[in-house]
């Protein structure tokens, strides 16, 4: 071969030996036409592309409904166990009446106090306006007899000159100025004298009065919802469904507790009524003493007992890693795997994303996120494992190529295109990406051919078939 000439360009000679000729086949393949090893050249075709986040989580029932008793009490019957179905307005439970009827006529007194001590502000109001009848009197009173006592002292004044030219001459002279001085003075001390007080009369406050009528209202809510407990006491289902047991309240911290205490009372446990008082009792107050639900049991108004819950209306709560979650919104389908039937897929759908991170089951960071199930005939129950594929990107007919086919250069996307048996490098617009495709947005028309695979092996203008 000559220098500086491409071999593709010429005939070999024939005095070129058969193993020089293997040589320049095994490095100049393209000069001998197909695909160089290693190269893959595909058609552009337009298809469905998808992809998914798995999760993990427990069913759950979707609108659990809390029964909650009439009022506090105590359990002296169950009519149901765990499990069973129910009708709306079938017995649950029932509670002491005895103990009940107690707290209506303790409802009953405090609503008796309320109105009474409405009465009693009423009754002092009245009291503020007798005194304020009996002020305002006085200060008339006052008022005009001390006008009629200026009236008489001003006569006198007046009725003083009548009998001075009776007197002797030297001294009708010093009388008539005595007798206007002091009338001077005494219309100064007039002048100057202070007004009467001015009174108000009293207005029944209306903060009294809002208190008085509130007071009134909650006492009167309080003893019908008491006198009714009293009348049914009875826990009842208000709607269909399978009978839950609610678990009962908890304390934080109080488990702790418990535990210190109830060990603690079994080393004094030969100290009598000191280690029932320390392992017994305040175990019990502190929910160490059992949580089964029992006749005995004691119960809450602002507690629910049972819980209603319809075994074909589910939801998966999933946990979703923190890497995967900016992906999942609401309204997103997915399909559903539980273990219990390894065969089925059930179809689901992203009814809440969670926004405050919790520690998963392997110690990682996961989001929750409620996934409600369509009601389906299949028997499920309550805990069951399942798996989650969220389908967090669906596109219809676009253009994808797998990832090997793309290759970069300063910021910008290229792939090959075969035109003419060679390879043309051209530029693409991308969309979505995962680990196995892209999307092309421009670039690239249906029925084109591109280099797949192998995309490092091939160089501009390199002929591939």
């Amino acid at each position: 071969m000559q220098s500086g000439k491409s071999v593709c360009g010429k005939a070999a000679k024939p005095a070129l030996t058969l193993s020089a000729a293997l040589l320049v086949a095994v490095l100049l393949p393209g000069c001998l036409g197909g695909v160089p090893e290693g190269v893959k050249v595909s058609e552009v075709r337009r298809g469905d592309v998808s992809r998914t986040v798995t999760a993990v989580g427990k069913l759950e029932a979707d609108n659990p409904v809390d029964v909650f008793p009439p009022a506090s009490g105590t359990i002296t019957a169950l009519h149901v166990k765990e499990g069973d179905h129910v009708e709306a307005g079938d017995l649950l439970a029932s509670l002491d009446q005895e103990e009940l009827k107690a707290q209506a006529a303790k409802a009953r007194a405090g609503y008796l106090t309320g109105a009474a001590v409405e009465d009693i502000l009423a009754g002092q109001y009245s009291g503020i306006q007798a005194l304020y009848q009996g002020a305002e009197y006085a200060v008339q009173v006052f008022g005009q007899t001390q006008e009629q006592l200026d009236a008489v002292v001003l006569n006198l004044f007046d009725l003083v000159p009548l009998v001075v030219p009776l007197l002797p001459p030297d001294q009708q002279e010093y009388l008539k100025s005595l007798i206007a001085e002091q009338r001077a003075e005494y219309l100064q001390a007039m002048a100057s004298r202070p007004a009467l007080p001015t009174l108000s009369p009293p207005a029944y406050p209306s903060g009294a009065a809002a208190a008085g009528e509130a007071m009134r209202e909650a006492s009167s809510y309080d003893y019908e919802k008491a006198l009714y407990a009293a009348n049914h006491p009875y826990v009842v289902a208000p709607v269909s469904g399978y009978v839950v047991f609610a678990a009962p309240p908890s304390v934080p911290g109080l488990d702790f507790l418990s535990e210190m205490l109830g060990g603690f009372g079994s080393l004094l446990a030969g100290f009598g009524d000191l280690a029932s008082l320390l392992g017994g009792d305040l175990a019990a107050l502190t929910g160490g003493g059992g949580t089964e639900l029992k006749a005995g049991s004691k119960v809450s108004a602002d507690s629910p007992v049972f819980q209603i819950v319809d075994l074909q209306s589910m939801r998966v709560r999933a946990e979703v890693e923190e890497t995967d979650i900016p992906k999942v919104q609401v309204g997103q389908k997915v399909r559903v795997y539980l273990d219990a039937y390894p065969d089925l897929a059930f179809a689901g759908e992203v009814v809440q994303v969670g926004i405050r991170a919790e520690s998963g089951s392997g110690g990682t960071t996961v989001f929750p996120v409620l996934v409600r199930l369509e009601r389906t005939e299949v028997p499920l129950r309550l805990g069951y494992n399942a798996t989650v594929d969220i389908e967090v990107l669906s596109r219809k007919g676009i253009i994808s190529l797998p990832v090997t086919a793309l290759f970069s250069e300063e910021g910008r996307d290229y792939v090959y295109v075969v035109e003419g048996g060679r390879a043309t490098r051209r530029e693409v617009t991308v969309g979505e990406r995962s680990e196995e495709w892209v999307e092309i947005l421009s670039g690239l028309e249906e029925g084109e051919r591109v280099v797949t695979e192998g995309v490092g092996l091939v160089k501009e203008g390199q002929k591939v078939e």
